[in-house]
Order: C-alpha cells, then sequence, then structure tokens
C-alpha cells in the first residue's frame, strides 16, 4: 500500500471522524458549519484550535465526576439554608415588583437553584476608596473565617494593605482561604501570597490547565464569618481605586451584603474551592446564622459558567430586558453581545423602551471596543443611546429595569461574560435601593459622551472594515 494511500485513508476517517463529532453535539447550525470548516480545512491546526476554543464543555461536565459530586454537596445542604426564609420567598412570589421580575426569578430558582432570599442590609459602593475601606474593616473585624476570590489579584499598595490585615487575622487564629483565577493574576507577583501561605492560609488557584486557556474565573467574592459579602466589578489592586498608571481615574460598583443573602456567595466559593482541593466546605459553621434576623431586603444571586448548559445569568439578563415596559439602563464596559442578547436589548428599544447603555471612553483593550462599534448602528437605529464615560476606565456591571429591581455583579455584556467565563450578578428586589442606583447611573451621565446616530453612519469603510474584523474574534475578546 502506498503512502499516499495511507494518507488519503487517514484523512478521510478524520474528515468523518471530524463530521460526526460536530453533528453529534448539537451546535447552534452556524456555528457547527464553522467548526466543521475549521477542522476539515486545518486537519493538524484545526484539532488544536478546537481543542482550546471549540470543545462542548457543558456536554462534557455532564459525564464529569468532580461536577456529580458538587451537586449532590449543593443539593443536600442548601435547602436547609433556603428553608427558614421560606415564608417571605412565598410572600415575594405572591406579590413580585412585576411580572418580568417573578418570571426571572423563577428561571434563576430553577436553573441556578438559588432562590431569592432576604438580606438586613444591602450597600452600594461606586466609590474605589470608600468601598476598599469598608472591605478592609469588614476583614479586620474577622472572627471565625474569610474566604476570598477574585479574577485579578495585584501587588501593589492596596493588596499591602489588605495582606497586613489577613496577616494579623492569621495570627488571631482567623481562617483564611484565597483562590484566584489562575490565570488573571499570572502577570503579577506573588511574594504577599507567600507570605499568607506561610503564615497560614491556604491560598490557591483555579481553572488552571491548557485545556481551559480560552476560560476563566471572572467572579469577585468575599465573604466574612459566614455574614457579611462583598461582590461586583472591583478586583484587588490599587488601579481600581484611582486607575493606576494607564487610567486618569477609575469607575466600578461594589456591592455589600449583611445576612441570609451571603449564602449564595459562599456557596460559589465553596464549589470552586471543592473543585481545586476536594475540601468540603459546605458545613453550618461557613454559613449564615439561621438564630439571627433575616432582614426584609430581597435579593437573587444567579451564576453561570463556560460549562453551564443553561447559562443563566445571561438568560436572566435577557428575561429582564425583554419584559422592560419604560427604561432599561445599563453599565458595562465592553459590548460584544450574542445574538439574543442583542435582539433583545433592539427589540426594546425599537418597541419604545428607553434603553441606556454606558461604557468607557479610555480603552484598557482597542479590539473588543472596535468589535463593539459594529454593534452600534443598529442599537441607535432601533432608538438606543450609548453613553461614555470620560473621566477615565468605566468598569462597573450593572442593569436597571423599570425602576423595580436592579442587578450588580461581574458580568459584562460581551461574548466572553455572557458564554465563557464563570460570572455572577445580585439581582435587587427593591424599589428604595433600585432608585439610589438609578441616581448613581444619571450622576454618571453627567461625565458621559454620547454617541450618535450621525456620528456612527459618517465612520467610512476602513473603520466599518477593520471594525467587522474584530467581530470575528469575539469569542475570544
Amino acid at each position: 500500500m502506498s503512502p499516499w494511500l495511507i494518507i488519503d485513508i487517514l484523512l478521510v476517517a478524520y474528515w468523518l471522524g471530524a463530521i460526526v463529532l460536530i453533528i453529534s453535539e448539537d451546535r447552534d447550525p452556524t456555528a457547527a458549519l464553522g467548526w466543521l470548516l475549521v477542522l476539515v480545512m486545518l486537519p493538524v491546526v484545526g484539532i488544536v484550535i478546537y481543542f482550546f476554543f471549540g470543545r462542548n464543555w457543558a456536554a462534557i461536565s455532564q459525564r464529569s465526576a468532580v461536577r456529580r459530586r458538587l451537586l449532590e454537596l449543593g443539593r443536600a445542604f442548601m435547602p436547609r439554608i433556603h428553608r427558614p426564609h421560606a415564608g417571605q420567598v412565598a410572600a415575594f412570589r405572591a406579590d413580585p415588583p412585576s411580572d418580568w421580575a417573578l418570571r426571572m426569578s423563577t428561571l434563576i430558582t430553577g436553573k441556578a437553584e438559588s432562590p431569592p432570599l432576604p438580606v438586613r442590609t444591602c450597600e452600594i459602593h461606586v466609590d474605589g476608596s470608600e468601598y476598599f475601606d469598608t472591605l478592609i474593616a469588614d476583614l479586620g473585624a474577622a472572627q471565625r473565617f474569610i474566604h476570598m476570590g477574585y479574577f485579578i489579584w495585584k501587588q501593589d499598595e492596596l493588596t499591602g494593605r489588605i495582606t497586613e490585615v489577613l496577616l494579623e487575622r492569621l495570627a488571631a487564629g482567623v481562617e483564611v482561604r484565597i483562590l484566584n483565577d489562575f490565570f488573571g493574576c499570572l502577570p503579577y507577583p506573588k511574594q504577599e501570597m507567600r507570605r499568607l501561605r506561610a503564615a497560614g492560609a491556604l491560598v490557591g488557584s483555579d481553572m488552571k490547565g491548557l485545556a481551559r486557556l480560552n476560560y476563566r474565573n471572572h467572579r469577585k467574592i468575599t465573604v466574612v464569618d459566614g455574614e457579611i459579602g462583598h461582590t461586583g466589578g472591583f478586583n484587588i489592586g490599587q488601579e481600581y481605586i484611582d486607575g493606576g498608571k494607564r487610567f486618569p481615574a477609575w469607575r466600578d460598583t461594589g456591592l455589600r451584603l449583611t445576612g441570609p443573602g451571603v449564602a449564595d456567595l459562599e456557596k460559589l466559593f465553596d464549589i470552586r474551592w471543592y473543585e481545586a482541593f476536594r475540601e468540603d466546605l459546605f458545613r453550618d459553621e461557613y454559613y449564615p446564622d439561621p438564630s439571627l434576623p433575616g432582614g426584609d431586603i430581597m435579593v437573587q444571586t444567579v451564576h453561570h459558567a463556560h460549562d453551564d448548559p443553561w447559562h443563566a445569568t445571561t438568560r436572566a439578563h435577557q428575561v429582564a430586558i425583554s419584559g422592560a415596559r419604560d427604561r432599561i439602563l445599563i453599565q458595562s464596559p465592553y459590548f460584544v453581545p450574542d445574538t439574543s442578547t442583542m435582539d433583545a436589548l433592539v427589540n426594546a428599544a425599537a418597541s419604545g423602551v428607553r434603553v441606556d447603555l454606558m461604557t468607557t471612553l479610555h480603552l484598557d483593550k482597542r479590539i473588543p471596543w472596535y468589535a463593539a462599534e459594529t454593534y452600534f448602528l443598529q442599537f441607535l437605529r432601533a432608538g438606543g443611546r450609548i453613553h461614555q464615560w470620560e473621566k477615565g476606565f468605566f468598569h462597573a456591571k450593572s442593569m436597571t429595569v423599570d425602576g423595580v429591581a436592579c442587578s450588580i455583579g461581574t458580568l459584562n455584556l460581551d461574548m466572553r461574560s455572557l458564554r465563557l467565563h464563570k460570572e455572577l450578578m445580585v439581582w435587587i428586589y427593591d424599589a428604595q435601593l433600585t432608585a439610589e442606583h438609578e441616581r448613581h447611573f444619571e450622576n454618571d451621565l453627567a461625565e458621559c459622551r454620547e454617541i450618535t446616530l450621525e456620528e456612527v453612519e459618517a465612520w467610512g469603510p476602513l473603520r466599518r472594515f477593520r471594525n467587522s474584523a474584530c467581530r470575528l474574534l469575539s469569542n475570544l475578546l
């Protein structure tokens, strides 16, 4: 048998295998045809590209013994945390702030397994210096444990302050666990982490390994003593206070909760921790004390990951956008939405709903912004408005709908957040806090420039082609 015949047989076998693989995954037809083209036209390189960027993690995860074990742990433990608040949940569902909020809450409860929970306090922070002073004060008052997990943890003035507080708490016998995204923290020095580990802290990274090169854990979580929770857009670094060397200023939004609603932040940390260390933290001592008052503010934490078949965070946004009747106020530094989310935004704007998108003028990455510009024309023609914050980098991730509920967390309106990253958003079903968040949005508008339809229509063909070329990389941005 000639070598060329052997090569032909191998190629045919490879092509047949690629066709069976892609078709059996039941992907969106456009995506399936795209991956077939890559695999057929690039027999060796295509396999490498597919391994890093194309694998169907939602299907793979269903076969994972670790994932099944995590589901078992959570489903066995979390109902006892949720059960004491069943009466408040029933009252919320009997008198929801709106029909869309009830539908969205039902989706989150069913697909993210996170029902609404009360909190005693819910604080919205839009100033980095004030926010981190509050966070550091909470860390310094810890009596039992501190759990922290972040996408980025730098080494600078702010991390030095936090390290000293954590070292002091470790000396006092407080448990400290830190688990950060591997690739997000890769560029930064680790001397402070080594000091913490030497002092008794448990420190690690998740989302490691070449197979997960294209995926990130983008969440930001701190839980103190099971009663205080922090999340939002702030990573751990001085840049998130003053803009650092790259930007003249920084605008972000953080959230501080106390009470039962902290439980779902702890749950997400515990899931990550078990994935990394196989240590089961689903124990009463790490969750809110059921004997303490629950509070009157209802919140709900929705989350998803690259291996989640439902992408509940994205779907919750789509339900809220589609249900809006008056106004949608969105803040996101990046705007490269998937088709379903873009359709929901366009439909809302075209039907007369006020849809305002606030993003950044100062860019940290140019290619995502060029890709974002390809969405502007349709969005503006539908009636949406786009505002760029001029003072520095705008990093807040939030949405307010009809003045009745708002969400704050880690989700950007781009393909990576909507489909590929581990993300979370906390929905707040409270009119007073929603009104406060709307006031922050209006205050930010005073520091923005508006991108007009006339401006976008005047862009030349070279700019449009550049933007369209960058859009091809949406899943990698």
